[in-house]
């Protein structure tokens, strides 16, 4: 066999050997909180139209921002529930495309299944009594040292535990606020909280109209402890639609 006519085989086997291997080499990896208030009936039932999958479609498509990115990624999107109670157990999800010789059906079934499982999130929230209290302080700030990249917070902001009540005592000034941060940190948090960088943090307020001046003031509160306190991008909205 001529010398050429090895070369040309081998040179063939490398071609061949390289189209198999279609791993990705670089994968973008996003991440995306979503912290539903299911302190009553009410708040639950605005959480689920605002959350609708039309709506979070958009909001995963404009945070995550895949659209722009490589067609090898991974989402990591945790769900978790905001109530009486301040421990923080997400429910987990992860969409992973890193093969880019993957079947575009694959990737289409891999959507679909992704946006089953939030509205499967969705409707575990019928399960969830009325709370008299509400804690969003800590967990919040359990998701934001678990999380690098967007939190959601589908609430009226207000706190009504054992620490503070913003119906009674709304913080006004920035004395109040601090010490009003300072008495939630004290009673909830053993850990210190150490955010990651790029960590951002989406409010869409659902407050009830009589609520509304309440939930105006923290929104103040949030701005100053997310802000002042940890240096995080904080952004307000009252719909998905309006960002």
């Amino acid at each position: 066999m001529k010398k050429t006519t090895v070369l040309g085989i081998l040179a063939l086997c490398s071609i061949l050997f390289s189209a198999c291997d279609t791993e990705c080499k670089n994968v973008t990896s996003k991440n995306i909180t979503v912290l539903v208030d299911a302190t009553d009936t009410l708040l639950v039932q605005r959480a689920k139209y605002e959350l609708r999958k039309e709506n979070f479609k958009q909001l995963v498509s404009k945070k995550l921002g895949l659209d722009d990115q490589p067609d090898c990624f991974t989402i990591n999107y945790d769900f978790g529930i905001i109530s009486t109670y301040s421990y923080y157990n997400p429910v987990s999800t992860q969409l992973s495309h890193t093969n880019w010789g993957q079947a575009k059906n694959k990737l289409v079934l891999g959507w679909r299944n992704f946006y089953e499982a939030h509205e499967g999130n969705l409707t575990s929230l019928d399960s969830v009594g009325d709370m008299e209290n509400t804690s969003l302080f800590p967990t919040l700030m359990k998701a934001i040292n678990k999380s690098e990249g967007t939190i959601v917070v589908v609430s009226d902001l207000i706190e009504n535990n054992a620490a503070v009540n913003f119906y009674k005592n709304p913080p006004t000034t920035l004395e109040q606020m601090e010490k009003a941060y300072q008495k939630m940190e004290s009673y909830y948090l053993p850990d210190k909280v150490n955010p990651r960088s790029g960590t951002e943090v989406l409010f869409i307020v659902m407050s009830k109209p009589k609520d509304s001046h309440v939930a105006h003031k923290a929104r103040a509160f949030w701005k100053y402890a997310l802000v002042e306190h940890l240096r995080l991008n904080v952004t307000f909205a009252d719909g998905i639609s309006t960002l």
